[in-house]
């Protein structure tokens, strides 16, 4: 009986994990759109909490279908640019902009594709 119980927590907790990692993104990108050299390193560490989360959601997954998986696949690849977007950051180009757009409109398409 107290395994749902752990299971919720867990849950909750990669929940939060996810959210705070997208809102250091936002801060981390509305921060370096400014010249703020500070703010690279929030949009990394944001990048970082997003690709444990989804190692944490790979690895917790028991037996996943195909569909499953290939939504885990496409999630991992898509956090992936997020590392690519922070290492242009740090590079100085502004490629970082166009990768964290496609990482915002390919996630909101696949939020309404469940």
């Amino acid at each position: 009986m107290a395994q749902p119980a752990t299971d919720n927590r867990k849950n909750k907790y990669i929940q939060y994990l996810y959210v705070s990692g997208i809102l250091l993104v936002i801060t981390g990108s509305f921060g370096h759109f400014f010249d703020q050299p500070l703010f690279k390193y929030i949009f990394g560490a944001g990048t970082l909490l997003l690709i444990v989360k989804q190692l944490i959601e790979m690895f917790n997954t028991i037996s996943p279908d195909f569909r499953q998986k290939r939504l885990m696949r496409m999630n991992m690849m898509l956090t992936l640019m997020l590392a690519l977007a922070t290492y242009s950051m740090f590079d100085g180009s502004t490629l970082w902009i166009a990768v964290v757009l496609i990482y915002a409109l390919v996630t909101l398409f696949m939020s309404f594709r469940n």
